[in-house]
């Protein structure tokens, strides 16, 4: 083909597709690669290309939460480094929230991508790491007051020098870290991804020019924005309110969203929301902005591309010093915790104009952590995970059972790899009885986990919903509460109800019950073969909540 010749509408859907397959093809081997069960069994991971400008272009289909925050933190990188000075090879990390990444453990790992000598683009991941130190294991400090309780901080860094690795930094990072080795391991396996997207453009770049791939990437930027502004335009001229209650163990801190639009410009405005405390539980600036790209994609610009092109017809107004965008030195490590309820104010605000195509509220556990000394190995160990509950009810479907919150989208590690890679047995894995919200579509129900440690450790809980649980929409009822129990040996069982921390003795069985999806449109109204499907399925003996069966 005529390699100085503009792209026509199939090439650039051919190029646009192909990026596509560059970022599935890099989060497949960051998958394979890697050596800690949270990127390689829960996929806690993420994968990117930008254009020139550092604008996000084409995402893989992961985590809503990381490719919102992805979509900033380079801009930061090129604060610090400018595009024109970059060369092959060369490779920048960051993990700090306040210079645009999410929180301490989730590593962004970027680099530019060339063709013809010139720069196409970046390429970029962005992986959840197990422990970046800090005061317990795994990095998600409970009693956290300031963000350098939380871990290692690294502002924008050069990692690497047109392939020559700094192993100065590597060091740091490792002597931060309970787990050195994995920590190589992983952040080498996110390094190798930037050369898997490399190896690919070099292919691209046989088909088309670097002008033609430059030009295709700006183009399915404008095309994502121009649909964006279409369907804003369109909007009645009205303000749609939305509210939640973000559940810090019982104190309940509001959530405020307010949304309108001018011409072809989408105002979403926070204020009013509640002010960041003194603990993890606030919700970075890049995290809330996240919240909002995914709320809209899946309603208002339902169908369309998510890339900068999109968030361009966004104008988003977050108080600073509100608990969605807190000011440093904020402790900041349970973010995607709050996120849950920023999702969930955004949806009732959305369900005024979008009710088809939103979700009730969705549970989870928040996060439980652990670690401590393998007496098997005589090495360090850490564990913890986001815990699933049950997913919202939608217009359409009754929430899905044991499903992490859509905003994180991630799996659960399987019980085989925790027992034999942990010194603890998994007790029970089961569905809580009971914990569905009611509706017209019920909610999905929470998960049980029973967790027995098999030496002393340091559990950290950062519990998500253990007050009031999912709320409803449209009139459908809330999911149950998480609840939480230990019970040391020969000890009464203690609930734990918010943020804490404590210690374990060999024994322990931890018992982590998490939040019901939330139910959709009145109980009342749900149809007869539902009801009876309830029933075959056993649901009706176990009573969903707050309707008959």
């Amino acid at each position: 083909m005529n390699q100085t010749a503009p792209l026509d509408q199939i090439a650039i859907e051919l190029v646009r597709n192909a990026f596509h397959s560059i970022c599935d093809e890099m989060a497949e081997s960051l998958v394979r690669s890697s050596h800690s069960p949270n990127i390689k069994e829960r996929r806690d991971c993420s994968c990117s290309v930008y254009d020139v400008a550092g604008d996000i272009a084409v995402q893989a289909e992961h985590i809503p939460i990381h490719l919102g925050v992805m979509a900033g933190a380079l801009r930061h990188i090129l604060a610090a480094f400018p595009a024109a000075e970059m060369a092959p090879g060369d490779v920048f990390l960051v993990n700090d929230p306040y210079y645009g990444a999410n929180h301490l453990p989730d590593f962004i790992v970027a680099g530019p991508l060339f063709a013809g000598g010139r720069m196409v683009g970046f390429g970029a991941s962005m992986a959840h790491h197990t422990d970046v130190g800090g005061l317990t294991p795994r990095s998600m400090p409970a009693t956290a007051t300031e963000i350098f309780h939380e871990g290692l901080r690294i502002p924008p860094v050069k990692l690497a020098a047109a392939g020559l690795v700094d192993n100065n930094i590597l060091t740091i990072i490792a002597a931060n870290s309970r787990l050195p080795d994995e920590r190589m391991a992983d952040l080498g396996a996110q390094i190798a991804t930037i050369r898997v997207a490399q190896s690919r453009i070099d292919e691209l770049a046989r088909r088309y020019d670097t002008d033609q791939l430059r030009y295709a990437l700006a183009e399915i930027i404008r095309r994502s924005e121009a649909a964006t502004r279409a369907c804003i335009a369109a909007l009645p001229d009205e303000i749609w309110y939305g509210a939640a209650a973000a559940d810090f163990g019982g104190e309940m801190i509001p959530l405020r969203v307010a949304l309108s639009h001018q011409g072809d410009r989408l105002k979403i405005d926070f204020s009013g929301s509640g002010p960041q405390t003194n603990s993890p539980f606030n919700s970075c600036l890049a995290n809330t902005l996240a919240c909002v790209y995914m709320a809209i994609r899946i309603t208002l610009a339902q169908g369309i591309p998510a890339n900068a092109g999109m968030y361009r017809a966004l104008e988003i107004a977050i108080p600073a010093g509100s608990i969605l965008n807190p000011v440093f030195p904020a402790a900041i490590s349970a973010a995607t915790q709050v996120s849950y309820h920023t999702f969930e104010a955004l949806m009732d605000a959305l369900s005024a104009f979008a009710p088809e195509r939103v979700l009730a509220g969705t549970g989870g556990g928040g996060v439980f952590s652990f670690g401590g000394m393998n007496p098997l190995t005589g090495r360090l160990f850490a564990y913890g995970e986001a815990l699933g509950g049950g997913s919202g009810a939608s217009n359409v479907a009754d929430g899905e059972s044991g499903m992490i919150p859509p905003v994180a989208n991630l799996h659960d590690t399987p019980v085989e790899v925790l027992e034999m890679s942990l010194p603890v047995r998994i007790l029970r894995y089961e569905l809580v009885p009971g914990s569905a919200g009611a509706g017209r579509q019920r909610g999905g129900f929470g998960l049980r986990r029973e967790f027995q440690v098999l030496t002393p450790v340091r559990c950290s809980f950062q519990v998500s919903m253990p007050t009031h649980g999912p709320g409803g929409l449209l009139g459908g009822g809330a999911g149950a509460p998480t609840r939480i129990t230990v019970t040391a040996p020969d000890a009464a069982p203690l609930s734990i109800t918010g943020f804490s921390e404590l210690s374990a003795a060999a024994g322990t069985v931890i018992r982590v019950e998490t939040a019901g999806g939330g139910g959709y449109g009145p109980p009342c109204e749900r149809a007869a073969p539902a009801r009876a499907q309830d029933r075959l399925y056993g649901y009706g003996d176990i009573q969903i909540r707050g309707a008959q069966a």
